[in-house]
């Protein structure tokens, strides 16, 4: 029964298509290509206090988090509202936290890699912790 259901299935998908456009590449597995271009992420800083950190940040929900000179911040969440404060160095010069809500950012070279916490490892980073630094 569930092989002439999906058969059946096949069929319609294959009768519903309409124009000339031609199918999308799949791999062995019958899974379509990503794009073949990895996305790379930046490196953490080997020496991040040199890294210039004033500038604005941006992530992926579109959030941005805006960072002075003075040590002071603006972060904007996707709702508009801002919150300000100042940020510091940890002691062990890899990370900063915002001190008004405790957020804590790993410095990488271009951006910067908002941690679960301040314990949380300094690996392992995927795109949706990364605040890109603009231009």
């Amino acid at each position: 029964m569930r092989t002439i259901l999906v058969s059946v299935a096949a069929i319609a998908l294959l009768a519903g298509c309409k124009g000339s456009s031609p199918a999308p590449a799949a791999t062995d597995s019958g899974m379509v290509k990503a794009d073949p271009t990895p996305l790379t992420l930046p490196s953490l800083a080997a020496d991040p206090k040199k890294v210039p950190l004033p500038g604005s940040y941006s992530n992926v929900s579109g959030g941005t988090l805006r960072l002075a000179a003075d040590m002071n911040y603006t972060l904007t969440g996707t709702d508009g509202k801002a919150a300000t404060g100042k940020y510091a160095w940890y002691s062990d010069g890899k990370r900063i936290l915002l001190t008004e809500d405790k957020s804590v950012y790993a410095v990488a070279d271009g951006g910067l890699y908002k941690l679960e916490s301040k314990d949380s490892p300094l690996t392992g980073f995927t795109a949706d912790q990364l605040w890109s630094k603009a231009p």
